[in-house]
């Protein structure tokens, strides 16, 4: 399914993130770099539907948390890492 996710349709531009203030060429760089992360680290199984919903989750969190801009790289993709995984569980225990 990875073939269908196109991680270009999500990524940002500065003037996206200009609530950031001085900090916009930042939370831009970080944000693109979290969505690269994502189709990183999916797997050939991962549905175009977990993808969204681990795009949307990273969206939003960045959105409401600020503070993800001191995150370091490895920070991140341990982040992107541990929010696929989540989404995976959430389908496994839906379809039990």
């Amino acid at each position: 399914m990875l073939s269908d996710f196109d991680i270009y349709a999500y990524l940002v531009s500065q003037q996206d993130m200009i609530f950031f203030d001085e900090n916009a060429e930042t939370a831009t760089d970080q944000l693109n770099e979290m969505l690269h992360y994502i189709t990183d680290y999916s797997d050939a199984d991962d549905t175009l539907e977990q993808l969204e919903e681990v795009v949307r989750r990273t969206l939003f969190e960045w959105i409401e948390n600020p503070e993800l801009l001191a995150l370091d790289s490895e920070e991140m993709q341990v982040y992107i890492m541990d929010q696929l995984a989540d989404v995976r569980q959430q389908d496994v225990e839906e379809d039990d």
